[in-house]
Formats: structure tokens, C-alpha cells, sequence
């Protein structure tokens, strides 16, 4: 799934900020909304596909060019298991691509037809799921699935849906600099460590030779089980094994700093200077 057509594309975007599980198949041209509940002929509420041919301008979405759009399920109901028959435009089984199935396809166009891909798919998902959510008001067709980040495209394991949906995405990518240095894991450090590693920032370097004690965890972050405290694990062993579930770039070194091993914060030391010289040039 391409990623970044969705963060380039405001509608893609948005309809994975606002929690719609959405995949893009760009090789075969196709947007797919996954989960979307609705109501069968037996007036049971299943979970189906919507499928829309995706309309590129280059690397970003374009107006969709057909109203048109495939279902993978069974045809949708209303509350008393009839057919919405406004929906209806054909119903056969055909694969639109390999492992991309469909039942039905459906008519639905509003006057003036569709502005961008986030109209159509939120107005047919909203067709399909109303007469489910009637049934049982927790079914939601929003089910904010994890977006894993793919390997190179991100320094998170997975997407920051965060920066986007609080509009901030343009503050944090000031963040995506080179390196960052965290010397000593105590009761701040670890702090700083829980914020740092929620930014872009390249790479976090983790000094502290001390060993993660039972006090430790009365004044750090999270809340270690009894059994990791029975390890003595390493402090920077420790908090590098919690916070790489979330960053992919954190590097640990078990030393304190002295005059002997000093020399391996310079290339760290530019990289903060530089985040440093960015801020004031943004407060002139």
C-alpha cells in the first residue's frame, strides 16, 4: 500500500485520519474502504469492502471520474432485510484484480457528482452502515485500524496519525533532523526520552551505564512488572527495548561519559545545534 500518495492526497489523508480503514492498490488503480458495516437479508449485521477505481493527477489523487462503485459482501438492507434498491446497478462476482474480489456494484451520484475520493467513499459507507448503527449504535464503519509504516519511509514503526489530525504535521516535521543525545536515564532523562521518541528525529542515542533498579521505576515513564525488575536489566537496554516498539532508530550505550569516551557525543553535539539555530531562526 502506497503511503505516501495518501499523505500527498488530502482526501486519502483524511479519510485515514478521520479512522476509515482504506487501502490503495496504485498498481492495479484502486481504492478499497475495508470494514464497512451493513445489514443483510437475514438482518445481521456483516462487514464489507467498498471498491473505487482511483483517478491519479501524477503522484496525487484527481476528481474521481466515475460515481460508480464495487462491493465486496453481501447486497446491503435495510433494517428489515429488503434491499436497498437505490443503491442497486448490477450484481455478479468478478475479481478486479488478484486477491480483489467483488459481489455487487452501486449508483449513487449526487448533483454535481463527487469533489474527491473522501465525498464518495464517506457517502456510500454512510448508505451501508446507517441501517447497521440503527441495529446496534456501537457498529461504526471508523474503526482506526494501526497503519503499520513501511521500512525506509518513516523513522516510526508506525504512522503518525497524531501530527495530522491536530494539523501539525508542518511543526513536527521540523523535528526530522539527524541525532539526538539523552545523557542519563534517571528521573528526567527518561521523561525527555518518552517525548523525544515520539518526534521524527532521525536517531536517539541513549547514554547511561547504570543498571534499571527497583526505584527506577517510581520515577520513570510506563510501569515495569516485577519480573523485568528481577533481571536488572541495563537502563539504556531497558528503555531502548520499550520505546523501539514505537521508534525504529534507538541506539544504546552502556557507559558513563568521561574525558576518555567524550568524544562520541561531537557528531551528536552538531546535530542538536543545528535543532538549536532552527528554533531561533524561527522566533526572528
Amino acid at each position: 500500500m502506497s503511503h505516501e500518495l495518501i499523505n500527498r492526497s488530502p482526501d486519502l489523508k483524511k479519510l485515514r485520519d478521520e479512522g476509515y480503514d482504506i487501502e490503495v492498490r496504485v498498481k492495479h488503480g484502486y481504492l478499497l474502504l475495508k470494514n464497512v458495516p451493513y445489514v443483510n437479508s437475514s438482518k445481521q449485521i456483516g462487514r464489507g469492502t467498498l471498491v473505487s477505481a482511483l483517478k491519479l493527477a501524477g503522484d496525487v489523487t484527481d476528481k474521481p471520474d466515475t460515481h460508480v462503485v464495487f462491493f465486496a459482501g453481501d447486497f446491503p438492507c435495510h433494517m428489515n432485510g429488503s434491499e436497498i434498491l437505490g443503491l442497486k446497478h448490477n450484481s455478479e462476482q468478478q475479481a478486479l484484480a488478484p486477491d480483489l474480489v467483488v459481489n455487487h456494484s452501486f449508483s449513487n451520484k449526487p448533483p454535481g457528482g463527487y469533489i474527491d475520493y473522501h465525498d464518495k467513499m464517506t457517502r456510500y459507507a454512510t448508505i451501508l452502515s446507517g441501517p447497521a448503527e440503527a441495529l446496534d449504535p456501537k457498529v461504526t464503519a471508523r474503526t482506526f485500524p494501526i497503519v503499520e509504516a513501511q521500512e525506509g519511509e518513516s523513522v516510526f514503526n508506525y504512522i503518525d496519525t497524531a501530527s495530522s489530525r491536530a494539523a501539525i504535521a508542518m511543526v513536527s516535521a521540523k523535528l526530522e533532523l539527524g541525532k539526538v543525545a539523552i545523557v542519563g536515564l534517571g528521573g528526567t532523562g527518561s521523561y525527555v526520552l518518552d517525548l523525544v521518541a515520539k518526534t521524527p528525529v532521525k536517531e536517539i542515542h541513549l547514554f547511561d551505564g547504570d543498571t534499571f533498579s527497583q526505584h527506577n521505576a517510581f520515577r520513570s515513564p510506563g510501569a515495569p512488572s516485577a519480573e523485568e525488575l528481577r533481571q536488572k536489566p541495563q537502563k539504556v537496554t531497558h528503555f531502548k527495548t520499550v520505546y523501539s516498539r514505537m521508534h525504529r532508530h534507538i541506539l544504546a550505550h552502556d557507559i558513563f561519559l568521561d574525558e576518555s569516551n567524550v568524544e562520541q557525543l561531537r557528531a551528536i553535539e552538531r546535530s542538536v545545534s543545528e535543532i538549536v539555530a532552527e528554533c531561533h531562526r524561527e522566533q526572528r
